[in-house]
């Protein structure tokens, strides 16, 4: 009995460690499956809608309504009264209907900017335009990274993507300006350093670019990327007003305590460090206690990555990983960025052969932006973070075990 037991164990664990039903067939069709229930659910979603908001008082792109009200009260000439709330919550009624979804601006001056032109058009049309430009980047980025249709599809029906086009949020944009940052930082350091400059307009984005590009001697891009955040915000400075950004900063201590440490947010789901120690319940200091340690730790791994002999895929996807465990505000939709590491890893294997549990890991992590909310909800199971630190330790293991060899420039699926 026990003997039968163990093997059907080991055959358990053989089964995950080397993954012989991630075969090429199932990565061209189950894709595929995934897009067309993603079609089906927005349908059925649609059809369910009272004009284009739903019974919940949510509209199509629920967050992108936040977008266009900012954008309707910088162009009327109000643009500090975005961070108040209740005149700002006013102008999201005004857009889509009374009783609808109240999310506040939380964005620095600098969003402004990018956020601006969208209520030069009725809601709708803004919104198709938003996500069509940002979906266009994002799969740019990846068509860069993985030109083989075979193991492009999977990376197009990856469910953080399908995410952010339900909630017409902004992870598109962050995906792709991070994407061209590090697909960029080697060979052209300060087109690289000005796209990670331009990540400040998403501040918990950006915690690990300075340490990262200072620790390891990339000064060119550190100096790029805060000349251009610096311009960004001089550039917004001179828009919208000393008051806006006054406005701002007055209003970074209400973020913080009603947003982000007393659950304005549900903990379950935000998907840091941060939200897993507040989810089972830890106190505010100790769930700050365990953010800085695993920034910390994670900054000092990727570092350490990135300041060895290797292909620059490990490098740039251990920073993706790391700036998921370093931030401590994230959201699920913004667990988009894990494609960039899950199509670098992927490439990895595919040149150099699968380590054990590799694939099945990225599965995994495949999967995290359509169950890690669920699972914390109900379970309280934070997925995120146990994810982003196996993550971090494959890619570790990787490093160690992997040839030495130099690249100077990103290789692509079309090398393989």
């Amino acid at each position: 009995m026990l003997r039968a037991i163990r093997e059907r164990l080991k055959s358990v664990i053989a089964w995950f460690a080397e993954a012989p039903w991630l075969n090429r067939e199932r990565l061209r069709i189950y894709p595929k499956i995934f897009l067309l229930a993603y079609a089906l659910t927005f349908t059925l979603w649609v059809m369910t809608l009272h004009g284009i908001v739903s019974h919940q008082g949510k509209p199509i792109g629920v967050d992108f309504e936040v977008n266009w009200a900012a954008s309707e009260m910088a162009l009327r000439g109000e643009p500090s009264a975005v961070y108040n709330f209740k005149r700002f919550h006013a102008m999201e009624e005004e857009a889509v209907g009374k009783g609808t979804f109240a999310g506040p601006w939380i964005y620095p001056p600098t969003f402004l900017i990018v956020v601006l032109p969208q209520a030069l058009l009725p809601y709708l049309w803004s919104l198709a335009i938003w996500m069509t430009l940002t979906a266009a980047g994002y799969i740019l980025v990846l068509r860069k990274i993985i030109p083989r249709t075979e193991t492009f599809w999977p990376a197009l029906a990856f469910p953080g993507a399908f995410a952010n086009l339900m909630n017409g949020q902004n992870g598109l944009l962050a995906f792709s300006v991070l994407g061209v940052a590090l697909l960029t930082v080697e060979s052209n350091p300060l087109l690289g350093g000005a796209f990670f400059g331009l990540l400040t307009y998403k501040p918990p984005m950006g915690v690990l670019v300075p340490f990262v590009l200072a620790a390891t001697g990339r000064w060119r891009a550190f100096w790029a990327a805060a000349f251009t955040a610096s311009a960004l915000a001089a550039i917004s400075f001179v828009m919208f007003g000393a008051e806006t950004w006054r406005a701002f900063f007055n209003t970074l201590g209400f973020t913080r305590q009603m947003v982000i440490e007393n659950g304005g947010v549900r903990f379950y789901t935000m998907q840091s460090v941060f939200a897993a120690a507040r989810l089972l319940g830890g106190g505010v200091a100790a769930a700050y206690s365990f953010q800085i340690v695993a920034a910390a730790t994670g900054a000092a791994i990727v570092i350490w990555i990135w300041r060895q002999n290797i292909r620059f895929e490990l490098k740039a996807s251990a920073f993706a990983v790391g700036m998921v465990l370093a931030s401590p505000y994230i959201l699920y939709y913004d667990l988009v960025i894990l494609a960039l590491p899950i199509a670098w890893l992927a490439l990895e294997g595919r040149r150099s052969g699968f380590l054990p549990f590799e694939k099945s890991l990225l599965v995994i992590a495949w999967i995290l932006p359509l169950a890690c909310e669920s699972v914390a909800h109900y379970a309280f199971i934070p997925l995120t973070p146990l994810v982003s630190v196996l993550m971090l330790g494959f890619i570790i293991r990787r490093v160690r075990v992997a040839a030495i060899v130099p690249a100077p420039a990103m290789a692509t699926a079309a090398s393989l």
